[in-house]
């Protein structure tokens, strides 16, 4: 055999016969438990710096909203379907909206008269959470028409959830409930 040939799969290092660098043929590494060991601790710290960012993330952002008393209002569902219909029989309408910084609120009835007499409450927040969320007396300023002063408020989606009572009867009993989404323009 020659300085150029190849012995069990090897080239030699020495020079060709023309003088220059023969071509070498390179052994694969061998893949030992160490590189194992790395390449695992490096997979499983990808996975858990991951998750703990999207955990810090979930937990940072949540807004608490949550049903109070879930169960006693399951055991009331009959009686709040009640309510319902007894609200839909009355025959009201209601039309809500953000004029500058205040919520107005016009409730009418069946012959489209305003109602007068009521004591309106109001939460005013946002759709996702609980966490802008304002509690608003509205005051009657004309038949029907009723108003609260919000003051600055963000653009865009909020939802305004209202409770009213007879403000004559004296009990505390709901007469008319209402949830309607607003919008306020940029």
């Amino acid at each position: 055999m020659t300085a150029n040939s190849t012995t069990a799969g090897r080239l030699d290092l020495s020079k060709s016969a023309t003088g220059g660098p023969s071509l070498k043929k390179r052994m694969p590494k061998e893949i030992t438990g160490r590189h194992v060991l790395f390449t695992m601790l490096g997979f499983f710290a990808v996975i858990i710096a991951t998750d703990t960012w999207l955990v810090y993330k979930a937990v940072s952002t949540f807004g608490g909203i949550e049903t109070q008393d879930a169960y006693r209002k399951g055991l009331a569902y009959n009686d709040r379907i009640a309510e319902e219909r007894a609200q839909a029989a009355l025959g009201w309408t209601k039309e809500a909206r953000l004029e500058n910084s205040d919520l107005r609120v016009t409730i009418r009835d069946k012959d489209q008269k305003g109602v007068r007499n009521l004591q309106i409450t109001a939460v005013l927040g946002r759709p996702a959470t609980n966490s802008n969320d304002r509690i608003l007396k509205l005051t009657e300023i004309a038949a029907g028409e009723y108003i609260a002063t919000v003051g600055a408020l963000e653009s865009g989606n909020w939802i305004a959830t209202m409770e009213a009572r007879e403000a004559l009867s004296g009990s505390d009993r709901v007469v008319y409930q209402s949830k309607v989404r607003l919008w306020k323009a940029p």
